[in-house]
């Protein structure tokens, strides 16, 4: 599939990219496997450009062409979706360049017959008990078959001096029943984990603290964060998503912080350096346990980590003179339904 190449190129061992990223223009290919295995062109490859040429076609068999959801949660009391775009706004090193074309592809479903490309590595579930008043997020393994089903992942994971718990996390939020709007108001510390390979063994975590779901609005049918961008693709990049032409219409927003301590303990081996040397854009050094050059963040006499970020931990605010201890995340998402089977 279209990502393959550009994940293992950006993120894994010396694998040179293939052509275009989540968000970069790209030709199209003329066949991609799906998550379930088959094989197809384009959905709307061959119709005529102009407002809604791209689309779904009858090929495409999903529960809700809106936002091409997988399951029918009309009148459900608990249901789930899956980010199914995730456009990271700041900070700078994640939003732009390869990475972000990284995280959208590993975001974006794959099912070609719906004009779907990405890799579908990464998931970020959604769970919302009507009844409870309660939304439950968290990362997920890759599957073979999204018609299955996702499962929160829980489990440690240990980078370096660090042990990282990833499990989902429980807000008080319920959708208004008129209009589908939520909104988290006090945010959580949540674990990230960004698979990038399909059977789940290349893991980047995001160490989010006060993480909150913000303004979202779930469709009346309750399948839809957002919807699919039929009137704004275009059938010359072959129904896919190029320049600032997006796959989904964005229908929330996120937010959070991660701290340059924590962001320096996680290692993105495959680039040859820290989360924190990475946000730091270069203000790396080397690391003094490992005699690897350009791994961590650049520290001072006094052990202090170099760089300045946006954001101050202690206030939970955007950083002053004296305090830049971390740097503020935020995004905006959009979230189709699928099963959640814990």
């Amino acid at each position: 599939m279209r990502f393959a190449n550009v994940i293992l190129g950006v993120m894994g061992a010396g694998v040179v990219a293939a052509a275009g990223c989540g968000s970069s223009s790209n030709s199209g290919s003329s066949s991609s496997s799906s998550a379930g295995g088959s094989t197809s062109t384009p959905s709307s490859a061959s119709s005529s450009s102009g407002a809604g040429a791209c689309a779904p076609s009858s090929a495409c068999k999903v529960a809700d062409k809106e936002c091409l959801g997988l399951v029918d949660n009309t009148g459900k009391t608990t249901f789930g979706l899956r980010m199914s775009e995730l456009d990271i706004t700041a900070p700078p090193a994640l939003a732009t360049g390869a990475v972000q074309g990284v995280v959208s592809g590993a975001v974006a479903p794959s099912d070609m017959a719906c004009n779907l490309d990405g890799s579908a590595t990464f998931s970020w579930l959604l769970q919302f008990d009507t009844v409870a008043g309660t939304l439950k997020t968290g990362g997920a393994k890759p599957v073979a078959d999204p018609t299955t089903g996702y499962s929160f992942d829980m489990e440690t994971i240990t980078q370096g001096p660090t042990m990282f718990n990833v499990a989902p996390i429980t807000y008080m939020t319920t959708p208004n029943p008129q209009t589908g709007a939520f909104t988290v108001t006090t945010g959580q510390d949540l674990v990230v984990p960004i698979f990038l390979t399909a059977a789940g063994t290349t893991v980047v975590l995001l160490p989010l603290h006060q993480a909150r779901l913000l303004m979202g609005t779930l469709s009346a049918t309750q399948n839809c964060i957002g919807s699919y961008n039929a009137a704004g693709l275009l059938t010359s990049d072959s129904c896919l998503p190029a320049g600032t032409i997006t796959q989904f219409i964005d229908g929330g927003s996120l937010d959070g912080f991660i701290t340059l301590e924590q962001a320096d303990t996680v290692i993105i081996s495959a680039l040859g350096q820290s989360l924190c040397a990475l946000l730091a854009g270069g203000a790396s050094s080397m690391d003094t346990m490992t005699g690897t050059a350009g791994l961590v963040c650049k520290r001072d006499a006094n052990n202090n980590i170099v760089f300045q970020g946006s954001w101050c931990e202690a206030t939970n605010a955007p950083a002053t003179a004296t305090c830049f201890d971390s740097v503020q995340l935020t995004g905006k998402f959009a979230a189709s339904s699928i099963l959640i089977n814990n």
